[in-house]
């Protein structure tokens, strides 16, 4: 009996051992969790926290957005900043910046997916040098190419029109959406467009029917990307457009400001209209543009 006793001890030492390893990894598994959404609690809310400031700000009086202190929740919401953003020419910039982003963003599309298949599939003398020019655009801060592109521009004539955005949009969104489109195509497998090939299909007949369907995700999400940076940009905006030609980045600072003030809430309704479009637009592609850039990334 004593033996067996004994025999039991080691037994029941190991099982306690094993149940405090347990209990202690269960411990640090849900410390760790706790810890990483903490982390991306903070994240996020840095992140929205300029948005969530907008919003707030929208529904304010003028008086509450120049109080001293501020205001950090408005006292009586009202939503007299919407509807007189409604009222100026919201509306028409709205228009400019639709006709700007999407023109300039097919355009974009168009070239980057012949020259990301170029690159990615074919031989050809000059291919590495030709792919660093082409990424060579993207080495240049946007200051450093507003008065060459103006000068440019003037020649052609298109400053002070809509042309004056689509052209550098286009240009200066290649080298993303190249580098993005690369990755996709690189990784179709060539026996599938030789054997198209083989069977009788010229090559761009293979690369529109085999090619071109098997990297959707990938032009859904440079597609996007291509199209949130032409509505969101300022500077050329700004510089190569006047009064009626604005787009909505510049249209929001004309109507909310006068001679000598700005309306602070007025500019902030601004804001969160202009940023409704892109958030439908996201939540409606969302899993493509998920999709896409996982994609991507697991593939590149």
């Amino acid at each position: 009996m004593a033996t067996v006793a004994r025999r039991k001890e080691p037994v029941l030492l190991n099982s306690n051992r094993r149940a405090a390893l347990t209990r202690r990894r269960r411990a640090i598994s849900l410390s760790t969790r706790t810890l990483i959404y903490a982390i991306s609690a903070i994240i996020l809310i840095i992140q929205f926290f300029p948005l969530i400031w907008a919003l707030l700000t929208s529904l304010m009086t003028s008086a509450e957005t120049t109080s001293t202190p501020a205001t950090l929740f408005p006292l009586h919401p009202m939503l007299g900043s919407y509807f007189q953003a409604f009222q100026g020419a919201i509306g028409h910039y709205y228009l400019n910046s639709i006709i700007a982003a999407t023109i300039s963003a097919a355009l974009t599309m168009l070239m980057a997916t012949l020259a990301a298949y170029a690159f990615a599939r074919l031989r050809f003398r000059g291919k590495r040098f030709l792919l660093i020019f082409v990424l060579f655009f993207s080495l240049f801060p946007p200051l450093v190419q507003v008065i060459p592109v103006y000068q440019i521009l003037q020649n052609l004539h298109l400053i002070g029109t809509i042309g004056a955005l689509i052209l550098p949009y286009t240009v200066f969104g290649l080298p993303l959406a190249v580098l993005i489109l690369m990755a996709f195509f690189q990784e179709v497998p060539g026996e599938l467009e030789e054997a198209a090939i083989v069977d009788g299909l010229s090559r761009f007949t293979a690369f529109v029917r085999i090619v071109l369907p098997m990297v959707v995700p990938g032009l859904f999400a440079a597609a996007v990307i291509v199209f949130v940076n032409n509505w969101n940009e300022y500077l050329f905006a700004l510089t190569y457009t006047t009064g009626n030609t604005y787009t909505l980045p510049v249209g929001i600072v004309t109507i909310s400001q006068t001679e000598f003030t700005t309306n602070f809430s007025l500019l902030s309704a601004a804001t969160i209209m202009s940023v409704i479009p892109l958030v439908v637009l996201i939540l409606v592609l969302e899993r493509r543009i998920v999709s896409g850039l996982t994609a991507g990334a697991l593939k590149g």
